[in-house]
């Protein structure tokens, strides 16, 4: 059985790291995109206030106001939300495959090292 280049099993690793730190990069950057969108729309729950039946009609027309901005709001965030969950899904299998083939160079690295150092 013929036995990998060392020098080019290293840079096969090499690339690989990169490839994988790439990818885990980028999903990381959606994952941080899909939580601060979370954190928005956790806040405008918190922002809902119900409405007193012993408050005057203004502040009643003020809060309902304000409470269709919030579900406007809410719509815009849900849509962004539900973008920013499509690139995650289709992000994910490309990491996941990088971060496979590196795990597999690394293994293969390390058994050629330790091959390398019995004696023959």
């Amino acid at each position: 059985m013929k036995r990998p280049d060392p020098v080019r099993l290293q840079r096969l690793q090499d690339i690989a790291a990169m490839k994988r730190d790439a990818e885990l990069a980028k999903l990381a950057v959606v994952a941080q995109s899909r939580a601060r969108l979370l954190e928005a729309l956790d806040g405008l729950t918190q922002a809902e206030e119900p409405l007193d039946a012993g408050s005057g009609p203004g502040l009643n027309r003020a809060r309902l106001a304000h409470m269709r901005w919030i579900e406007g709001r809410r719509r815009v965030l849900n849509q962004r939300l539900a973008l920013v969950n499509a690139d995650y899904l289709a992000g994910r299998p490309a990491a996941m495959k990088a971060f496979g083939r590196a795990q597999v160079l690394d293994a293969l690295v390390t058994r050629e090292k330790a091959r390398r150092k019995l004696p023959s």
